[in-house]
């Protein structure tokens, strides 16, 4: 008798629960879309929603999972392909340290191909740098959020409904069981009536079969956290958001340093000494954010030094030392940099076995694009006399030599040279005291050949590079410089300060 009052209970909810059906509210976009900071993959948002998907994925390794990464419309498309899959890196890398298995992941770059907003303002840009996310289930449904509140409104609307059919269903026993005894009286009628219900109980044990897929269907969401998981997760996440937001900073005024040293000969009949080396430093260090988060400092201290030595020709006296020191303030306007610089330099020359002390303003003016800068810049002393000694004239005796500085005016540019190797130049017409001397115009001409990340080689030629003779002079060098110094090819990707050419001194031996 109970066993048939269980039967027949079972076919009524199997036939409400197939009537009722499995669908969800979720759809394919409600997944949480990820943003990023400009030229970052770090994750800053997005927590809640990737924790929930990271252990839904753990409890069903069967789903699946499918990121792309995408980029907004600043930067080279190569720099934008790779900045996109290093974001769908980085939020797959998440997903399998909460639980998510590598093999449930799969991830691609669209770089700047699928704009969420084809606007290039601010808030566009943020929007379109993003990862979006798409969840299946085993049989190719798109899956959407399931966050816990629908879970459980779903589950409470879902017993309800059961509950009302089970006062349905205790009635109807009750209505079966009266039937029952009076097919009792009748044995062969009941014969007939048995009959029946072994058909029914058949009917039963394969709804009860659809009931119990039905049953696991239910319960395969993800179970709620509990309240200290809740806590912990909070805890860590605020931690890791604070140390993100102090990452950013950092990134947004990100500092240049780089050195390097050369070496090389010297040629013409204006040479100074029989070969020539250098050393050298620099340093960029920006400060003030832009006008939004996503853009970097747009002041910068910039600091250079040079160490510059020619040795002298063992048949004449003629080699010197330049120690040059470059400090100013570079600031940014739109695709123009603006910059002021005090020079010094201080003088050794071998055949007086003297130093001096000369000093000058530089200003600079450059045009900053996407494969480099063009700039001109004007120098003019404010230290331009420095005693250094004494020399012999026919019929006068010992008179005093000195350095003069000769103000300048000249041009410098730097960009990008095929695909990898990157090229500076400048030419400075400077202004001559010793009528009789070289008026060539001082230039300089540097290949780079980067060698990694942080490395380059480099070939440099120069004519007149510090010490005007009366005919011109050549050298040539080579050399290796490290740092995280920016390429030219990097300059026009966002709208912080680039590194500034600061023009040489440019002097010239006097006698009175």
């Amino acid at each position: 008798m109970n066993k048939l009052l269980f039967f027949t209970a079972g076919v009524l909810i199997a036939n409400s629960a197939l009537a009722q059906g499995t669908s969800t509210r979720a759809t394919a976009g409600d997944w949480e879309e990820i943003n990023f900071e400009f030229n970052q993959s770090v994750i800053v948002d997005g927590f809640p929603g990737l924790l929930r998907l990271a252990e839904l994925l753990k409890q069903h390794p069967d789903y699946k999972v499918s990121l792309v990464g995408n980029a907004d419309q600043v930067g080279g498309a190569r720099i934008n392909n790779e900045l996109s899959v290093k974001r769908a890196t980085a939020v797959s890398r998440f997903l399998e340290h909460y639980g998510a298995s590598a093999s449930q992941i799969q991830l691609r770059g669209d770089g700047e191909k699928n704009p969420e907003v084809p606007r290039t303002d601010p808030n566009s840009r943020f929007m379109n740098r993003r990862v979006l996310i798409r969840v299946t289930a085993p049989d190719g449904t798109v899956i959407g959020d399931g966050s816990l509140t629908a879970a459980v409104n779903e589950f409470q609307t879902y017993a309800r409904s059961q509950l009302s059919k089970i006062d349905s269903i205790v009635s109807q026993l009750q209505d079966l069981q009266n039937q029952i005894r009076a097919l009792q009286t009748e044995s062969g009628t009941a014969r007939q009536q048995t009959a029946s219900v072994k058909e029914d109980t058949t009917a039963v044990r394969q709804d009860a079969a659809a009931i119990r897929t039905d049953t696991q269907d239910l319960v395969r969401r993800p179970p709620p956290l509990t309240s200290n998981e809740t806590t912990d997760i909070a805890r860590t996440e605020s931690h890791r958001a604070a140390d993100d937001a102090l990452v950013q900073e950092a990134l947004r005024n990100r500092k240049y340093s780089l050195v390097g040293f050369s070496a090389g000969p010297t040629f013409g009949g204006g040479r100074t000494g029989v070969l020539s080396g250098d050393v050298f430093g620099r340093a960029l260090i920006p400060f003030a954010n832009g006008r939004t988060p996503d853009q970097p400092g747009t002041h910068a201290l910039q600091v250079d030094g040079d160490w510059i030595h020619f040795r002298r020709r063992s048949e004449r006296p003629d080699g010197l030392t330049d120690a040059i020191f470059d400090i100013g303030l570079v600031n940014r306007f739109g695709a123009f940099q603006v910059g002021t610089f005090a020079q010094f330099d201080y003088v050794t020359l071998h055949s007086y076995q003297g130093s001096a002390l000369l000093g000058s303003t530089i200003v600079t003016l450059d045009y900053v694009f996407r494969g480099g800068s063009f700039g001109v810049f004007g120098a003019k002393g404010f230290r331009d006399y420095a005693t250094i000694g004494s020399t012999a004239l026919a019929g006068t005796g010992l008179t005093p030599a000195y350095f003069r500085y000769e103000d300048q005016i000249g041009l410098h540019s730097n960009g990008t040279l095929g695909r990898y190797l990157f090229i500076e130049s400048s030419v400075a017409f400077k202004k001559r005291y010793n009528l009789s001397g070289s008026h060539l115009p001082a230039s300089t001409l540097k290949l780079g050949f980067p060698m990694g990340e942080h490395i380059s080689l480099f070939v440099e030629g120069a004519q007149n590079t510090t010490f005007q003779n009366v005919r011109t002079g050549q050298r040539v060098v080579f050399g290796i410089q490290f740092g995280n110094w920016t390429r030219p090819s990097q300059h026009g990707q966002n709208e912080g300060v680039v590194p500034v050419m600061v023009p040489r001194p440019h002097y010239e031996l006097v006698g009175k």
